[in-house]
């Protein structure tokens, strides 16, 4: 396996050795507009970004979506989607919002240029992501205004908001951030990130969300995916650092909180005959903290956005484009073939499961074929984009739990989004209640713009 490592201190080095930015001594939590230090705002900003999908929401997103399942305390009312205001709090105030990664890069955004601001921008649009494709309407153009941000901001629309992402990448791949490789990873890195086609695999992310709601979505990803990663060397992965607090926030989980969060009998079923799986559980439960399960290690990477995932995406744009199976079946092939080297299959095995793959039938049937395959490869690495493509496809079927809690979800459905935090409710009332207004609802089955039911 081929990796990148995103260590702080090399991370911090290389921006004061290659960068224009100062070298002024601030406290990075209460930068000032008139100077601050973007090399001791990055390495944060960036860990939070890689932890906001991996860590609290990831976990509930994982449970909603059944890669993994509840079997005590908490874990299990959110297999009941018993998901309240106080649950994604910390997500929303600490990981984007607040504290969060967005903040950080707002700051560096507004008071750097080149490809320091072009990295910024950059990860703004993937934490902007997770936020519309999570809450649907959220704030942003009036998110960050003053040094503590605005208590008050309006929440812009949600599939609005998608522009904004694509306008962010734009502008991180015009100002430089092809450049920024050296900048931001210094002259001992031993990874190879490729940013400018980390910029086009996002593009093609956020163009592929909109595919129930923009018939031009699917030939737009198509384009952006063709101009990004051509292995897995090239995609950014973060490392954690074990032990203690800055390790895989899943293997932290359950060696915190052990025997609360078990692997999802559903996927375990569904991923019998699969290569992958003892990479994913010895026995059917445990899914971290036991040595040879590639995502449940103290050091297991979590990529901003993966080479398989981008395959997955081509191929999907290559069927609603009406291209040739022969081309969207290769694309599928590649990316089930680099999640299962990425993890540890043989090539051999590889080699056998990848040649019974095929796309046959409707295009409906084609395009369960490859989000089926993709909700197994996005496992413990892309919680929040599994659930996305469920919303848009319906795929994979799913079963809700049969002992949901109605409260927050009447219908019974596996939730289509999250609820707005409480700390929205009790400091930003107005504006709340104007956004739950625009969206129908602040149900937990309540769609967002982006994903109505199929």
């Amino acid at each position: 396996m081929k990796t990148t490592n995103l260590i702080f201190g090399m991370l911090f080095i290389g921006l004061l050795a290659s960068c224009e930015i100062t070298d002024v001594n601030v406290d990075p939590d209460n930068p000032s507009a008139e100077s601050i230090n973007a090399g001791a705002i990055y390495p944060g900003m960036i860990a939070q970004t890689h932890r906001n999908s991996v860590a609290l929401g990831g976990r509930i997103a994982g449970i909603v979506i059944q890669h993994f399942e509840g079997l005590d305390a908490q874990q299990i009312a959110y297999g009941q989607y018993n998901i309240g205001e106080s649950d994604t709090d910390d997500l929303w105030d600490f990981g984007l919002y607040g504290a969060g990664s967005m903040r950080d890069c707002f700051v560096i955004m507004q008071n750097s240029e080149g490809e320091v601001s072009a990295l910024a921008k950059l990860y703004m649009a993937a934490n902007l992501g997770v936020a519309i494709s999570t809450w649907g309407d959220v704030p942003y153009s009036e998110a960050f205004i003053g040094d503590a941000g605005n208590l008050n901001p309006v929440y812009d629309n949600q599939l609005a908001l998608y522009g904004t992402i694509q306008t962010l990448l734009d502008e991180s791949l015009s100002e430089g951030v092809k450049s920024g490789i050296g900048a931001f990873m210094g002259a001992g890195s031993t990874g190879n990130i490729d940013w400018e086609k980390t910029a086009h695999a996002l593009k093609a992310r956020y163009y592929l969300h909109l595919t129930s709601v923009d018939g031009t979505a699917a030939q737009s990803a198509l384009q952006e995916a063709q101009q990004a990663f051509s292995s897995t060397s090239e995609q950014p992965d973060f490392i954690y650092s074990s032990p203690a607090q800055n390790a895989n926030p899943f293997a932290l989980f359950d060696n915190d909180r052990p025997s609360t969060l078990g692997f999802s009998t559903s996927l375990f079923t569904m991923m019998t005959g699969d290569p992958r799986l003892p990479f994913y559980t010895t026995d059917g439960e445990s899914f971290a903290g036991v040595p040879g399960l590639f995502w449940g290690q103290f050091e297991s990477p979590t990529p901003l956005i993966s080479y398989w995932e981008v395959k997955f995406i081509e191929a999907e744009a290559i069927v609603r484009t009406g291209g040739s199976d022969a081309a969207a079946l290769s694309a599928l092939q590649e990316a089930v073939m680099a999640n299962m080297l990425y993890v540890g299959v043989t090539q051999a095995d590889a080699d056998t499961y990848t040649n019974t793959l095929a796309l046959t039938g409707s295009e409906a049937n084609k395009i369960e074929t490859i989000i089926v395959e993709k909700y197994k490869a996005l496992y413990g690495n892309a919680p929040f984009e599994a659930w996305v493509d469920y919303r848009r496809t319906g795929f994979p079927n799913l079963t809700p739990n049969p002992d949901a809690v109605p409260s927050n979800n009447p219908s019974g459905v596996i939730p289509r989004r999250f609820l707005y935090p409480l700390s929205e409710r009790t400091t930003n009332l107005a504006n709340y209640e104007a956004a739950i207004s625009a969206q129908g609802g602040h149900l937990l089955d309540d769609d967002l713009a982006s994903f109505p039911s199929n």
